[in-house]
């Protein structure tokens, strides 16, 4: 995202036309913070601030790519090397370089057939990789300095490396003949190095801070291994027809193995025959080992991976709350000592998202201005990170359906109805209202049965009234489920003959 052209800076004093001094005129009340690239050089106001801009963008790169401030460049001297090891080109050489030496396997002895290639061919190919690797390494020394770079493990491995095998790659390019060549397998060092496999270096720094917890209970568990096979072979060894415990070794191999359950139950079975007792061994083993002490180093390992991954984004947001500091020191005016205003905004984004449009960097600033003020404060510009992951699209009109037609007027009033702050309520009433007169139906519907079958009781009977009750109530009920509209089968009556 970083602009890596090179700012070209006038070292002689410039008049300023603005405020009337030379060489940037401290006494202009818009300059702020002068940046650290341009110590010693007098320029005017205008070249003072692209600086600062330029500089405010590696600050912020530096925070997004999580790289220590130790190795910010510091002088006009460090930018040019600086730019170059940060160009995106170069990047895309270093994995180049980085991949073809892990290919020269297939051209080296033992090679393939069809990829074999001559000693000269294939020494030459590894040299101009390396000398590419090398080129990176010089110029990060150029602006980081041997101080920094002592400190660097990573960078010192990567070194010491690189200086061995091109030590090798001249040995055999001079003898032209290839020979046994551990080093070989270090190449891949130059490829998890790359900008490209930050993930995979990222990934390896955890295992690797993860180790202490595991091995605790590594040990922990061949602990209870070793105990476990001393006993079974003082419990089992003088049992002839049982060879998995005939010495200490062997009965550790067999505890061991029984880790995983490979072996069981034919590691149990000849000592099983002897006495049904001794499979109390071989199941307190199992729970022990296997279901307990296997689940809980699980549980290291996956709290241990969760508490170094939890503390790194921890850092990593510190780190980018630093950068942003940095770089809102360097965008802030004498006028505003407290606020980037757009114009300082629009400069920063010039150099560090130079792919960016104007409508995009306004809407990234009215965003991340949640006060209107029309400038950023420190809290706010903190947020640039995240609204970076934002992308702005323009919103088309949502016309209703209705619109431009004969029903636009009603369809309006009936939206308004809709809107209308108690038209739920009224929905609500009518609910209850409906419900209220099913029921007072059906209660008129039961009267007028019960009426029907007392007059037809009177004739038939004093029986026949008694059962013509039930009939009314039951036509009440399969009219009120007819309004329901539910289906017939469904409804749980059995049918009576009257």
């Amino acid at each position: 995202m970083l602009q890596l052209l090179p700012l070209v800076l006038k070292v002689t004093s410039v008049p300023d036309s603005r405020t009337g001094m030379e060489g940037g005129g401290d006494g202009t009340l818009d300059m702020g913070s002068r940046s650290s690239l341009h110590s010693g050089l007098h320029m005017s106001e205008d070249e003072h601030w692209e600086m600062n801009y330029h500089e405010a963008a590696i600050y912020l790169e530096e925070g997004l790519n999580n790289e220590k401030f130790d190795s910010h460049p510091s002088s006009p001297e460090e930018l040019p090397a600086y730019l170059r090891v940060h160009n995106p080109w170069y990047h895309g050489m270093d994995l180049l370089a980085s991949l073809v030496l892990i290919l020269l396997a297939f051209t080296e002895e033992p090679a393939v057939d069809a990829f074999r290639l001559p000693v000269w061919a294939h020494g030459t190919i590894e040299l101009m990789a390396l000398m590419v690797i090398g080129v990176e390494l010089h110029l990060k020394l150029k602006w980081i300095g041997w101080s920094t770079i002592l400190k660097h493990k990573r960078t010192m491995i990567k070194g010491a490396t690189l200086l061995i095998m091109v030590l090798e790659a001249v040995v055999v390019l001079c003898r032209q003949s290839s020979h046994f060549r551990v080093t070989r397998a270090l190449r891949p060092i130059f490829l998890v190095d790359t900008r490209h496999c930050g993930g995979v270096r990222r990934f390896i720094r955890q295992i690797l801070q993860s180790l202490p917890p595991i091995l605790d209970m590594l040990g922990l568990l061949m602990f209870f291994v070793a105990t476990y096979s001393l006993l079974g072979y003082y419990l089992f060894s003088e049992h002839l027809d049982n060879g998995h415990f005939s010495t200490i070794s062997d009965s550790f191999v067999s505890m061991f193995v029984l880790l995983t359950t490979a072996n069981f139950p034919d590691v149990m079975m000849p000592s099983y025959a002897k006495s049904k007792w001794y499979a109390l061994f071989f199941i307190l083993y199992i729970i022990t080992v296997l279901y307990v002490l296997m689940n809980l180093m699980l549980a290291v390992v996956y709290e241990t991976f969760t508490r170094i991954e939890r503390e790194k984004c921890r850092a990593l947001l510190l780190h980018r709350r630093r950068a942003a500091r940095h770089a809102f020191r360097l965008l802030v005016s004498r006028r505003a000592p407290d606020a980037v205003r757009l114009r300082h905004f629009v400069g920063l984004m010039r150099h560090y998202a130079p792919h960016y449009s104007g409508l995009d960097v306004y809407l990234m600033f009215k965003q991340l201005n949640q006060s209107g003020s029309g400038g950023l404060s420190r809290s706010e510009f903190a947020n640039l990170y995240e609204v970076f992951a934002l992308r702005w699209a323009p919103q088309a009109a949502r016309a209703p359906w209705y619109a431009a037609s004969v029903l636009e007027p009603a369809a309006r009033a009936a939206a308004q109805l809709v809107k209308w702050p108690y038209f739920e309520y009224v929905i609500y009433a009518l609910i209850i209202g409906n419900g209220v007169a099913m029921v007072l139906r059906v209660l008129e519907a039961g009267g007028a049965g019960g009426a029907a079958g007392r007059a037809g009781g009177g004739r038939r009977g004093g029986r026949g009234g008694r059962r013509a009750r039930p009939a009314g109530l039951r036509a009440a009920a399969l009219r009120l489920l007819g309004h329901l509209a539910l289906p017939r089968a469904s409804v749980p009556f059995r049918a009576y003959a009257t």
